[in-house]
């Protein structure tokens, strides 16, 4: 019977080792060499203290539909100017900015023009309006006289009906200019929860432009459990779910406003280079059974939302700090 050799338990004792930073591999499109000194430690920097965990632990809750399960996000490149991320431990820690943008300043806007536009067109108006309420004061005095009045009182009596129908042709924004003034008080109203996560490490962007799009985002979060885009919505009635799995607030169905927000969750991801998660946060109106999920957006009310964020951490300081640096270059205020 022939003889095994024996194995070497550091069959590369006798190899040099490769400079630090000297290429070690070179193919087709392929290039691989050691870290640098200055590298290494910046990596080291990065993750300190990280517990280890298998790759994409943790991101499974959040990825897209359609994305293959166990892939990471490859990382967000830096935007031009925007220097690489090399925090401390102590700048991590405390972010320079925990939140920046106006909430609801975009909805605000939107409710004065419209407005604006309703008083112009109600102000032309006048012109008509004036004479139905000439006309009930001098009835509401005539009458008052024919039934025995003395003059005085027959006056008041018709400067009291000439009140009521200027009181009832008055002027009163359209439900649909009063939505825009309800949406910017619930974007304030969510404001005030988010900038409170400011001391666990978030950071947290309102009123956002959507690149390529009229629209706005309501609110951005990056913070250790993750990327959030938020739609607030400030609702009387309630929400509920459908046996067919179909979102209703009272009895509008919701597709569109779902959609949207899925949208811009997919757009974020593709632009920061790391899933988004959609949260529709509402302000009032009942939720039904505390929360509700449809076409991956989670819905919640907004005495829920700090527990819709989540609690497990998914990003690191230095991580944080990066991909919220990439949302300030890559993206800008609502105008």
């Amino acid at each position: 019977m022939g003889q095994h050799p024996t194995l070497d338990p550091d069959p590369y004792k006798d190899e040099a080792p490769e400079e630090l930073g000297a290429p070690v591999y070179a193919g087709s499109g392929l290039s691989v060499r050691a870290l640098t000194a200055e590298e290494l430690q910046r990596f080291l920097e990065a993750h300190h203290g990280q517990p280890t965990q298998p790759l994409g632990s943790g991101w499974a809750a959040l990825d897209p539909p359609g994305h293959p399960p166990g892939v990471p996000w490859a990382a967000p490149q830096a935007a031009p100017g925007l220097p690489g991320p090399r925090p401390s431990r102590s700048a991590a820690a405390k972010p320079a900015q925990a939140a920046a943008g106006s909430p609801g300043r975009s909805a605000l806007r939107q409710y004065r023009r419209r407005r604006r536009q309703e008083l112009a067109a109600w102000t032309r108006s006048l012109v008509w309006r004036a004479p139905p309420v000439a006309a009930a004061g001098l009835t509401g005095s005539a009458l008052a006289t024919q039934a025995g009045l003395a003059r005085p009182p027959a006056t008041v009596a018709g400067l009291a009906a000439a009140a009521l129908v200027g009181w009832r042709l008055r002027f009163r924004p359209s439900p649909q200019a009063r939505a825009w003034q309800r949406g910017a008080a619930g974007e304030r109203q969510t404001a005030r929860l988010l900038d409170r996560l400011g001391r666990d490490g978030y950071q947290v962007f309102h009123d956002l432009a959507m690149p390529g799009s009229p629209a706005n985002i309501d609110h951005l979060v990056v913070g250790p459990s993750g990327v959030f885009v938020i739609d607030s919505k400030q609702w009387t009635g309630s929400v509920q779910q459908s046996a067919e799995g179909l979102i209703w607030h009272n009895h509008y169905r919701l597709d569109r406003v779902l959609a949207t927000i899925c949208w811009q969750a997919l757009t974020l991801g593709r632009l920061l280079g790391i899933p988004v998660a959609p949260l529709l946060c509402v302000h009032d109106a009942h939720v039904q059974g505390g929360g509700l999920r449809a076409r991956g957006v989670a819905i919640v009310p907004a005495t829920l939302l700090r527990s819709a964020l989540g609690f497990d951490r998914v990003l690191s300081d230095a991580e944080v700090e990066l991909y919220a640096a990439t949302a300030k270059a890559r993206l800008r205020l609502a105008a």
